[in-house]
């Protein structure tokens, strides 16, 4: 796996410049790394039998797969307020200001709403920091596309249920 290392890294780093700009020379080192070692687990663990395509090819196809997954997860922009929100509702240092002690008695009162798949789901994805993969393989989900598409609807729902709540507040 040296030579695998050795001969294909200063290529892989510069296609990923190329083509993600927006991951720094740090992330790409380390996509690099981690694909020659999936590479090396797939070819011990015998699930990779024979190339259909050169080494090369599958190295950079994982790697590929690895950087959008890992700029997708820095980038992620959807419900940030809310994940945000989420992601300290456990948190033991909570803030002392008003308005957040209000906005987390609101997202307890939303989640108690939820049905139990979604509470589960968000659990998993926030707090317990699973993939999709990981999140359909524990809700026994046919892909990870289904386990994205039900986060995606679960968040709905805790946002409508916060901003029920919000103009509850208000009147």
């Amino acid at each position: 796996m040296y030579w695998i290392y050795r001969t294909y890294r200063n290529e892989f780093l510069s296609w990923t410049a190329k083509h993600f700009s927006q991951a720094d020379r740090e992330l790409r080192k380390d996509v690099f790394q981690e694909s020659v070692i999936e590479l090396h687990t797939n070819a011990v663990s015998g699930r990779l039998t024979e190339f259909t395509s050169s080494i090369k090819t599958y190295l950079f196809q994982i790697g590929k797969f690895k950087i959008i997954n890992e700029l997708k997860k820095r980038d992620r922009i959807t419900y940030q307020d809310q994940s945000e929100l989420i992601k300290d509702h456990n948190s033991a240092a909570m803030d002392d200001d008003q308005e957040s002690e209000e906005n987390q008695e609101k997202l307890k009162t939303a989640i108690k709403v939820l049905s139990p798949d979604c509470k589960k789901i968000l659990e998993l994805f926030y707090f317990k920091e699973y993939d999709m993969e990981s999140i359909a393989r524990d809700m026994y989900y046919k892909n990870a596309d289904t386990a994205k598409s039900k986060k995606s609807l679960c968040m709905k729902c805790l946002i409508k249920e916060m901003n029920k709540l919000s103009k509850l507040m208000v009147f």
